[in-house]
C-alpha cells in the first residue's frame, strides 16, 4: 500500500485537470474537432406537468487548452445556443471511428468560455395528467452506446470531472408533490422547485436522479457509523411490491464487508433503488437501481468504478473484472484460462465497456492475485489503489504501472496478451451473460420509473 501511496505523490497531476486524458483531436467536416474541460455546468430542468413537456436550459463554462471548434455530447437537438454571449451553431459531427458527438459551429481560443443552450428529451419520463405529477429518472448505461447523461442534457466525455448543478422545477402546479432521490445535495428552493449540487469529482456517469409522485414508494432513512466514525445516511426504496427492510440489512452487511476489504466508504451516503429480480443493476456514485441480487455487486462499484473512476471504454473493463472477481469468491489461479483478448483495445473514441469484461476480466483478475500472492494479494493492492486514487479518473496504462510499482512484476506481456492483444478466430464471441448488469430493452428501463 505504502509503494502506491508513493507512486500516487509521483504521477498525480492537479486536480480535476484531465485533458491529458482526452481522446486526440481531430478533423471533422466544419473545422479542427477539440475536447475542452467543463468547469461547472448548471442545468435548469423545467417539468411542465400540464403539457406534459420537459425542457432544459444548460450553461457550461469551460476551458479550451487548443485552438478550435468544442466537442461535448447530447442526443436531443439543442436550441437557441450561445457562446460567449453570441449566438452559434451546434451540430452533429462524427468521430474518426465512427460514434457521433456534438461540435460547436466557432473557434475557441485557449481560455475559459460559456457556452449556453436550450433542450428537451422525453427519455425516461412519464406525466399523470390527472394527479399534475411526474416520474423520471436519469438512469444510464455503460454496456451500450451513448448511454450516459448526454441522453438528457449536454454533457462532457468520461475523461472529465465537474461540478453540475440541477435546478428542477415542476411546472404547472403552485406546489411539487414529488419525492426525489439523488447522490447531490438538495435543497428545496420554492413550494415547487429544487436544487441539486453534485460533487466536483463527478463524471458524466456518476449522477442519481430519480422523482416519483410523493409517497408512490416505500422508503427508510438510516445512518450507517463507517470505520472511519462517520455516519453515512443511507436511503433504500421502492415500489409497492418491495421489501426496503431486506435492502437495508443487505446494504449493512456489504458495507462491513466492502469497508473492511478496501477501506472507508468513498461517497457522502448511499441511495440504493430496488427494481425488480432478474433486472440486474447500474451503479452510480454512491447510489444504484438494481435488484436484489446484485446490490452487493452495484455497491462494490462504488469503490471502483465510480470511487476510482474510468477515463474511457477501453479502461471500464477494469471496475467490471474487479466486481466480477469478488462475485465468483476472488479466485486465485496460476494462468489465464482463455488465449487473449482487446478487452481494452478499442477504438480510442469509444465509451462503452466491452461485454466480455466480466468473463475475461474476473478471470485476469484470479491470476493477478496468484501472481500478487507474496505481496498480499491483489486485495491489498485494490486497497492502496482505492486509498490513493479515490475520487480521480485512471487509465488501464495507469493501472498496470501501479500493478508493476507495487508488485515489482513486469506485466507487460500479460496486458499485450490478455488486455491489449487479439483472440485467435472465434474467441472474440466469447461473451458471458451477467445477472448483475442484464442488457434491458429501452422500454424495460422505462418500466422502473
Amino acid at each position: 500500500m505504502k509503494k502506491v501511496l508513493l507512486l500516487s505523490a509521483m504521477l498525480s497531476t492537479s486536480a480535476f485537470a484531465n485533458l491529458h486524458l482526452a481522446p486526440p483531436d481531430f478533423e471533422s467536416s466544419i473545422g479542427r474537432a477539440v475536447f475542452v474541460d467543463f468547469k461547472t455546468a448548471q442545468y435548469d430542468v423545467n417539468y411542465n406537468v400540464f403539457w406534459k413537456r420537459t425542457s432544459v436550459k444548460s450553461t457550461i463554462v469551460f476551458n479550451a487548452e487548443k485552438t478550435g471548434k468544442p466537442l461535448f455530447d447530447l442526443i436531443p437537438d439543442p436550441k437557441n445556443a450561445t457562446l460567449d454571449g453570441e449566438p452559434v451553431r451546434i451540430i452533429e459531427t462524427t468521430a474518426p471511428d465512427g460514434s457521433k458527438l456534438r461540435q460547436v459551429d466557432a473557434v475557441v481560443e485557449p481560455g475559459e468560455h460559456t457556452l449556453v443552450m436550450e433542450s428537451s428529451f422525453r427519455e425516461n419520463v412519464r406525466y399523470s395528467f390527472l394527479t399534475r405529477q411526474v416520474s423520471s429518472a436519469f438512469w444510464i448505461r455503460d454496456l451500450k452506446y451513448r448511454k450516459f447523461m448526454e441522453q438528457y442534457i449536454p454533457s462532457n466525455f468520461e475523461f472529465d470531472q465537474y461540478q453540475m448543478t440541477m435546478n428542477v422545477k415542476f411546472d404547472g402546479v403552485a406546489t411539487a408533490r414529488q419525492d426525489i432521490y439523488t447522490n447531490g445535495k438538495v435543497t428545496q428552493t420554492s413550494p415547487n422547485s429544487y436544487q441539486i449540487v453534485y460533487p466536483e469529482y463527478y463524471t458524466v456517469s456518476c449522477p442519481y436522479f430519480h422523482t416519483t409522485p410523493k409517497g408512490r414508494m416505500k422508503r427508510i432513512d438510516f445512518s450507517y457509523t463507517s470505520i472511519s466514525g462517520r455516519e453515512i445516511p443511507i436511503t433504500v426504496y421502492g415500489p409497492w411490491w418491495s421489501r426496503p427492510a431486506r435492502f437495508q440489512a443487505e446494504s449493512i452487511k456489504v458495507m462491513k464487508e466492502l469497508e473492511a476489504d478496501y477501506g472507508p466508504w468513498g461517497h457522502d451516503s448511499l441511495v440504493a433503488y430496488e427494481t425488480l429480480p432478474g433486472t440486474g443493476g447500474m451503479e452510480h456514485a454512491g447510489a444504484t437501481q438494481t435488484s436484489l441480487p446484485a446490490l452487493d455487486h452495484e455497491m462494490l462499484h462504488s469503490y471502483f468504478a465510480k470511487g476510482v473512476m474510468p477515463a474511457n471504454g477501453n479502461s471500464g473493463w477494469i471496475d467490471e473484472a474487479i466486481a466480477s472477481w469478488r462475485d465468483k469468491g476472488y479466485q486465485r489461479v496460476p494462468t489465464v484460462a482463455f488465449p487473449g483478448s482487446n478487452l481494452g483495445a478499442h477504438s480510442v473514441y469509444q465509451r462503452n465497456t466491452d461485454k466480455r469484461a466480466y468473463d475475461l476480466g474476473n478471470k485476469f483478475m484470479s491470476y493477478l492475485d496468484y501472481r500478487l500472492q507474496d505481496m498480499g494479494g491483489l486485495k491489498a493492492f485494490l486497497r492502496g489503489y482505492f486509498a490513493a486514487y479515490k475520487h480521480t479518473v485512471i487509465t488501464t496504462e495507469h493501472f498496470k504501472n501501479n500493478l508493476e510499482f507495487f508488485s515489482g512484476l513486469d506485466l507487460s506481456h500479460e496486458f499485450e496478451t490478455y488486455i491489449w492483444g487479439k483472440n485467435p478466430e472465434g474467441g472474440e464471441s466469447v461473451v458471458e451473460h451477467n445477472p448483475n448488469h442484464v442488457e434491458l430493452t429501452d422500454a424495460q428501463v422505462r418500466e422502473m420509473l
